[in-house]
């Protein structure tokens, strides 16, 4: 694992200034039909796994909460952000649901052993918390028996594919992970390859049950370009199935993964 000096509060300083922008991004275009991919390999995963309550992992502003209570679930939503967790509440009233919101560390949390069905971690929270192998502990601390986790990772082989010099792009892909800095703050972000996931969920005690390929043709890190209602319809029918075909995961800019609990 490559080491990191970044610490949490680094973190919530820089969504205490990137929240708003964070919030707004989600009606981009791309943020889009990546949220249309997720939402519908989710459900289609989902749907014959008996999953009632729900740990929203490093769930930020709430999308993924709101959605998920709409779902019938029981969900308590667990950020370091106080803004960000301020934006969340204000969507979660609004619909009326019944959401629990805490503040707090996603590697350290207050809830009993064995207390959900499923932790759900979208948005590369497993590429931005400081100590990824600390976190899926945690997460198979407080998963029932058979329980699940939903995480999605930063992809190294995807981003490799993106470097326009031919020879860091193939020692990219030689290696199982990397670190890169982002914006103002240069925060590290975690790239894993496939391979290193895999390897670190068993380790967990975890078995991976499926992989979806997201950000293959509309990748956010491209600029965002603006469709038509018609283009964008068929965007995201493309995106989708292409999510799922195997062979493609391997170029999409993240990957999810839908893991079971296998070591009580």
């Amino acid at each position: 694992m490559i080491a990191t000096d970044h610490r949490l509060s680094e973190l919530i300083t820089m969504y205490h200034e990137l929240a708003d922008m964070y919030n707004a991004g989600a009606n981009k275009q791309a943020a889009r039909i990546s949220d249309h991919v997720t939402r519908q390999n989710l459900l289609k995963s989902l749907s014959s796994l008996n999953i009632r309550k729900v740990l929203d992992a490093g769930g930020g502003t709430g999308n993924w909460a709101v959605f998920l209570a709409e779902q019938g679930m029981e969900v308590t939503l667990m950020d370091a952000s106080p803004d960000m967790l301020k934006i969340a509440e204000q969507k979660i009233h609004e619909k009326e649901l019944p959401v629990k919101i805490i503040k707090g560390n996603i590697e350290e949390t207050p809830f009993e052993d064995k207390e959900f069905d499923l932790v759900f971690a979208e948005g590369g929270v497993i590429s931005l918390t400081p100590d990824p192998e600390n976190m899926l502990k945690e997460f198979k601390r407080i998963i029932k028996p058979g329980g699940y986790i939903w995480i999605d990772y930063l992809n190294l082989n995807g981003y490799a594919l993106l470097q326009p010099d031919m020879e860091n792009r193939s020692k990219l892909i030689a290696q199982e992970e990397e670190m890169i800095y982002m914006g103002k703050h240069e925060m590290p972000f975690r790239l894993f390859s496939p391979k290193r996931i895999r390897y670190m969920l068993y380790d967990a005690g975890f078995l991976e049950l499926n992989e979806f390929g997201n950000g293959i043709i509309t990748n956010p890190l491209n600029e965002d370009h603006e469709f038509s209602i018609t283009d964008l319809d068929h965007i995201l029918d493309t995106e989708l199935t292409m999510s799922r075909n195997y062979i493609m995961t391997g170029s999409a800019f993240h990957i999810e993964v839908l893991a079971q609990k296998i070591i009580h």
